[in-house]
């Protein structure tokens, strides 16, 4: 629903906000958090189970099997490195650092060439670039200078730098269990996990921020508004009522302590609507419809009350009733709007909020186009398959797969969440039925309405006309007083008896009168009848109630 659309419209704040911090996490996820998670995995997986192999994690990150030498008196393991000094080799021992039921060591100086023995290499750090080998000038072993060829260039040689070579942005993976070769990783292949990340965390984070500042928050809040109007739409009461019967129980009851009459007054006029067929026929064959309802009303609220309290009176009896009469849809609505107040109150109850917005919005408008997206994913990750098959892709960069695969992850884990908030459907017999329902009132409603009439017309041909119009003022002025003891019908009692005392000084003017109004009796009849006079009955048009007002100056916001 779009009717609050205008005054809940996100604005450049919202929308930056949200960017800010989905954009700020998905860096930060892909360029620190996601390295740490695949080596993690693969290291989990693919580690040497072999205790004769020595898996080291080098200083600046890189894990990979070592050449490695071993105390024989403690048995402790290090690594040699030889450097030169003052023009000669020297052999350094670089100790290996172990926890006891660890697969790893721990080097505290950077990956070379000269300390593993190129088996397993994990290399996750996609801001460094490696070489195997670098060119160097050849230094004669005797006079500790570059040599030169006949032609006086300088000589150059190969030594071994970091063993393996990869580009900055790639991630290097070399495992027996993986191939032969080594399987190069691009970065870019993961931004999908990156992107779902950080829509998730910045969904939740705006979430609990206020309506003013959350992007998300307020659609929430949209939401619960759009909602109150699909109550009052789809049952006709007006905003206090739809405000009363969704209420949180807490609030609820404070609130009726603080305006019982107020209460009593809004549930009868709920009861009043939501007659269920035997209260219809029981009243007719009773004769004063209002009164025998309101009487009814009295006696149940009475002593449910007593019994069970006003909040068991609401939660079983009348939320019984809506149900009943209008649908479980209605009540789904209720219930769902109730628990999302939650929310509204300790902004970390998210989940609550999330069903409403999920089940009443989201799946409703775009459940097509998330079954069209993942539909659409599902195309892309078959043509990369297809075309791995071809031998397209190299076994040894696979990041395109990878893309693909979290692409169509992502698309079916939203579909699933679409289809886990999706309402369920009411059973096709449960609707038949209050079809034939509402037919058969609809019926009956129609013909009490063509008896009233006939009567009318058969009294406006009669002499004694103004003496049946002044015993029907009696009898008005009776449900009028009746009227008064629940529902505060002064006013309308003395419009009755006025318009009455008006027009029985003439009976020309009686006739006027009543054909008059009889159109619009039958309009409203016909508007408003769904099976009974008690659905007849119109919406009090006094002024609205703040509810929130009173419930802060109560010291319950």
């Amino acid at each position: 629903m779009s009717s609050h659309g205008s005054q809940y419209k996100p604005s450049i704040v919202h929308y930056g906000l949200f960017i800010f911090v989905v954009a700020s996490i998905m860096i930060s996820f892909h360029y620190f958090a996601t390295p740490s998670i695949i080596r993690g995995f693969l290291l989990s997986q693919f580690h040497p189970e072999d205790e004769k192999e020595t898996l080291v994690k080098f200083k600046d990150g890189v894990v990979a099997t070592a050449k490695y030498e071993e105390d024989k008196t403690s048995g402790d393991r290090f690594l040699v490195e030889i450097h030169e000094e003052g023009g000669e080799k020297v052999k350094k021992r670089i100790p290996l650092r172990h926890t006891k039921g660890d697969f790893m060591y721990y080097a505290d100086v950077p990956i070379n060439g000269e300390l593993i023995n190129k088996e397993f290499i994990f290399d996750f750090d996609g801001f460094s670039t490696r070489e195997e080998k670098i060119t160097v000038p050849k230094i004669d072993p005797v006079t500790k200078q570059p040599e030169k060829n006949e032609e006086g260039k300088i000589l150059q040689t190969q030594v071994e730098k970091d063993g393996y070579g990869k580009k900055t942005g790639e991630w290097y993976v070399k495992c027996p269990k993986l191939g032969e070769e080594a399987i190069m990783l691009e970065s870019w292949g993961f931004s999908i996990l990156a992107f779902d990340c950080g829509m998730l965390l910045g969904m939740i984070l705006t979430m609990m921020l206020p309506p003013s500042l959350g992007y998300i928050s307020q659609k929430f809040e949209r939401e619960m508004a759009n909602t109150k109007t699909k109550i009052r739409l789809n049952t006709g009461f007006n905003k206090e009522t739809v405000e009363i019967i969704a209420l949180r129980d807490s609030d609820f009851e404070k609130f009726y302590n603080d305006n019982p009459n107020f209460i009593k007054q809004i549930f009868a006029k709920v009861w009043a609507r939501t007659q269920p067929d035997h209260e219809i026929a029981a009243v007719k064959q009773q004769g004063s419809s209002m009164a025998n309802v309101m009487a009814a009303f009295r006696n149940a609220f009475d002593a449910e009350v007593q019994v069970g309290g006003i909040l068991g009176f609401r939660n079983e009896t009348m939320y019984g009733r809506i149900q009943e009469s209008y649908s479980e849809a209605v009540m789904t609505e209720i219930e769902n709007l109730k628990a999302a107040q939650d929310w509204q109150k300790a902004r970390w109850k998210i989940m609550p909020a999330l069903r409403l917005y999920m089940a009443h919005h989201f799946t409703e408008r775009y459940a097509n186009n998330v079954t069209g997206f993942a539909y659409g994913g599902a195309a892309i990750l078959i043509i990369v398959v297809g075309i791995r098959g071809l031998k397209f892709i190299p076994a040894a960069r696979p990041s395109v797969m990878l893309w693909a695969i979290l692409l169509e992850f992502t698309l079916l884990a939203l579909m699933a969440v679409s289809l886990f908030y999706t309402e369920e459907e009411e059973r096709m017999d449960k609707m038949l039925k209050k079809m034939e329902d509402s037919g058969k009132s609809q019926l009956s409603s129609l013909k009490g309405m063509a008896e009233d009439m006939t009567r009318v017309a058969a009294g406006l041909g009669e002499e004694g006309l103004g003496v049946a119009m002044k015993q029907m003022s009696t009898d008005m002025g009776k449900i009028a007083k009746t009227l008064a003891d629940d529902m505060m019908a002064d006013a309308i009692r003395s419009r009755v008896e006025e318009a009455v005392e008006r027009h029985l000084a003439n009976e020309e003017d009686i006739k006027a009168a009543v054909k008059e109004a009889l159109p619009d009796v039958i309009i409203n009849a016909l508007r408003n009848g769904t099976g009974g006079g008690s659905r007849q009955i119109e919406e009090s048009s006094s002024s609205e109630i703040d509810i929130d007002a009173i419930l802060a100056a109560s010291g319950q916001e």
